[in-house]
């Protein structure tokens, strides 16, 4: 007990001390600013981003994410005449490696230490990692969720949750709806086989049974052959337990679109549940195609994602920030994307207290930096891997509305207690 209070106390001093850290700050470069006013002392972020690719949806609305913070943060140290300010160099990779490990290579070269948002998945940050690491390269991510990626000391830090968190998330929905049986699709790259290794464990854990499935190679394109292979597990699979326990589950990205539309042929596949995942959550891809959203919709296609508030409450924060950013990009963010604001905010209050683009300094803070801040309502507090330590997982499904399609939350994973809570 006596541990817990010195602890607890010692938080309170944390956060008191940041507070006013960053006014005397402030107060200084406001004092400086009114002898130099003309200068401005900049400091360099880099974000690596599919702009173009499978997840360039993630990618564009991170981006205007990113850009919406910055000139946030900017003007709230114009407003006190601080000649600090942040800039963004972006790099569209793709989700290639090779092009990733060459973008931080180079935003090495240009001086950037501090990496924001991006990569655009675990792959992209699996490739970069030894080089970060070597060359004391920071990345506060938003994107990656590979459990396998969590590792203490590192200079990785993420602000969502690993997915073994995703995972049991799933199953516990899976649990919800009494199913028994899930045929697995899934994207073979780092993501998709650790969350389908993931989601496997789990579900077998509790006495569920994991058929075969498939997997495919992220620039596969037969998927009407993928589709009729796993009918065929549907229709062996709803002959032995009824058609009520069978599902399949699908670990995409985009693509999600084209494994639904080819579905959509497939009589004894809209017969049972389809799960997603949450690089499914919210996609244009998906509601965009009137076959793939029918099916997705008339199946009662379920996703989560990492969630800010519950199903039937956003904070305002965020509903706010959500709107800016469907004006903006015409696309509406998930929650993976909205980060991408906290994390930049979160580099703003580093820099503030150990005034240094020194990334090791800035490592060394930002757990309690972190656990200090919540402005989107979730709180950004880490774990030892350095990882957001718990959240709820929102799951969304596909609706009809006026003109077409849309996405709709549906029920709630609430993490503490493990239980679904109805929309």
């Amino acid at each position: 007990m006596k541990q817990l209070l010195i602890t607890h106390i010692s938080r309170i001093l944390f956060t008191t001390s940041l507070i006013l850290l960053s006014c005397v700050l402030l107060f200084s470069c406001s004092k400086k600013d009114s002898d130099t006013s003309s200068q401005t002392n900049t400091i360099k972020l880099g974000a690596i981003l599919d702009l173009t690719g499978d997840y360039s949806q993630g990618g564009l609305t991170g981006k205007a994410v990113i850009e919406l913070s910055l000139t946030n943060l900017n003007q709230r140290y114009a407003s006190v005449g601080s000649p600090l300010r942040f800039s963004c160099t972006y790099t569209d990779t793709h989700m290639d490696t090779v092009l990733t490990l060459a973008a931080a290579k180079a935003m090495y070269a240009d001086g950037i230490r501090l990496l924001v948002a991006g990569p655009g998945n675990s792959a992209e940050l699996k490739s970069i990692r030894a080089f970060l690491d070597a060359n004391q390269m920071l990345s506060l991510g938003c994107f990656s969720s590979t459990p396998s990626l969590a590792i203490p000391n590192d200079y990785i830090f993420r602000l969502i949750t690993d997915d073994n968190v995703q995972g049991q998330a799933l199953v516990s929905m899976m649990k919800f709806d009494s199913v028994k049986v899930i045929i697995p699709i899934w994207r073979d790259d780092t993501f998709g086989s650790g969350l389908y290794q993931t989601v496997k464990q789990r579900f077998q854990a509790m006495g569920g049974i994991v058929l075969p499935g498939i997997s495919y190679k992220p620039k596969a394109g037969n998927f009407q052959e993928m589709i009729t292979l796993v009918a065929n597990q549907a229709s062996a699979a709803i002959a032995t337990y009824g058609v009520s326990k069978v599902a399949v589950l699908l670990i995409s990205y985009q693509e999600a679109s084209d494994f639904l539309h080819s579905a959509a042929a497939q009589n004894t596949l809209s017969q049972v549940k389809w799960y997603g995942c949450d690089a499914n959550v919210q996609k244009a891809s998906v509601t965009d195609d009137a076959v793939a959203a029918t099916f997705a919709r008339d199946v009662r296609f379920v996703a989560p994602i990492m969630g800010i508030g519950t199903a039937g409450k956003i904070p305002a924060t965020a509903e706010a920030l959500d709107g800016q950013i469907l004006t903006k990009t015409g696309f509406l963010p998930d929650a993976y994307s909205l980060t991408a604001y906290d994390a930049v905010q979160i580099y703003g209050l580093a820099y503030d207290l150990v005034q240094s683009y020194n990334a090791t300094l800035i490592k060394t803070i930002l757990p309690e930096v972190c656990e200090s801040y919540n402005y989107l309502g979730i709180s950004r507090k880490l774990n030892a891997a350095g990882d957001l330590a718990a959240a709820n997982y929102i799951f969304w499904s596909v609706k009809s509305i006026s003109g077409g399609f849309g996405w709709d939350s549906y029920a709630t994973w609430m993490g503490e207690g493990d239980y679904i809570l109805p929309k």
